[in-house]
């Protein structure tokens, strides 16, 4: 899994790329993000716009209280009923 570096004060955009996954002809239908874990110093961290291109899904992330590590998610949906989930930790700290 990819270990990103946050500082609790920057809104920072992270992607994922599923170009290489998809089949010929196939598309994102839709997409979840999701960023925990819940709990203790949870709150302190917000998902915010997503964006897109045909291959690929982002998200602006802010906040985040130093020394947390946070697990960011996104989970696809294809028009061919496929299912991936891609996943980043970011380490928040004072940077």
């Amino acid at each position: 899994m990819t270990v990103f570096a946050k500082d609790p004060a920057s809104t920072l955009d992270y992607s994922f790329d599923w170009s290489g996954w998809l089949i010929p002809g196939e598309t994102i239908d839709s997409n979840v993000w999701s960023i925990g874990p819940a709990g203790a110093g949870a709150a302190s961290i917000v998902v915010g716009s997503e964006s897109e291109s045909a291959d690929t899904r982002a998200v602006l992330v802010t906040g985040g209280t130093a020394g947390n590590r946070y697990r960011l998610s996104c989970r696809i949906v294809t028009n061919g009923g496929r299912t991936n989930e891609r996943s980043a930790t970011l380490r928040v700290m004072e940077v």
